[in-house]
């Protein structure tokens, strides 16, 4: 691509595929308020939602057009799908009867991705996860709303992917085990679910078990956001006890696996 060499061209498709994904992203949610609240732009909306899917898996074909075959015919008859959806929606007039058919065309789209992804992976548990992820959209319908929430999820995880794709996580999890921060980790993880148990009976505004998970995932993380606070002697004392673990253990543990994370990464390549 370009002549680039291959961490450069790497990084350009990461570059691209991510801004894609937000724009995907951002109008799919711009979809989704559009038919929850059914606004007056509404075919507008959509026809651009469409677009911008057929154009995503367009440039995405253009992107790996030699890196992988299965991948390109994919992304090539996902993207015809999608502008087939888009032309219907222009051409129909109506956007809420001819729906159920781009729904059905979306639907087809997601199909042939599964099925890629069982021909490049036919693992036992990659198979059941498609088989599964098929059957709950052929239980749960084509509706729009399904369509839209089905991209802000693959949208999410598009970005996910590009965001952690230079950490090798089979070298983080083995350092992990190594360094024995499994262990720390676990305790601190029991000392927040003790402390969160507490903490209820303590605080007014802590009134039951999840608000105080988040509180005490906001004090021993240090970031404390502030919208709940301990008021009480015994409150403060658990609080300050979890923010002197949390500077201490997550401090030391990531510093330790950072470390043997770089060593390892290095011995590797």
């Amino acid at each position: 691509m370009f002549h680039l060499n291959p961490m450069k061209r790497e990084t350009l498709v990461n570059i691209i595929d991510g801004v894609l994904s937000l724009v995907v992203l951002a109008l799919s949610v711009e979809m989704f308020k559009a038919w929850t609240n059914q606004t007056d732009d509404l075919l507008q909306v959509s026809t651009t939602f469409f677009l911008s899917l057929s154009a995503y898996r367009f440039i995405r074909a253009f992107m790996n057009r030699k890196k992988s075959k299965v991948d390109l015919i994919r992304d090539i008859i996902a993207g015809c799908l999608m502008l087939a959806g888009m032309l219907l929606l222009i051409f129909s007039g109506d956007e809420l009867r001819i729906m159920p058919t781009v729904g059905t065309l979306f639907f087809l789209a997601i199909l042939t991705d599964r099925i890629v992804s069982v021909i490049k992976n036919h693992t036992v548990p990659n198979i059941l996860f498609n088989v599964a992820v098929v059957a709950a959209l052929l239980a749960l319908g084509h509706s729009v709303i399904i369509i839209v929430i089905v991209c802000i999820i693959n949208a999410l995880k598009e970005i996910m992917s590009i965001a952690y794709s230079q950490m090798k996580m089979d070298i983080f999890w083995k350092v992990v085990r190594k360094t024995n921060a499994t262990e720390i980790l676990f305790g601190m993880l029991l000392l927040i679910i003790a402390f969160s148990l507490v903490l209820p009976i303590l605080e007014e505004d802590i009134p039951n078990f999840t608000s105080a998970l988040w509180y005490s995932f906001a004090i021993i993380t240090t970031i404390g956001f502030g919208d709940v606070a301990a008021v009480s002697v015994l409150g403060r004392v658990l609080s300050a006890i979890l923010g002197i673990c949390g500077l201490v253990v997550v401090s030391i543990v990531m510093s330790i696996v950072v470390n043997f994370y770089n060593e390892t990464k290095n011995l590797k390549d």
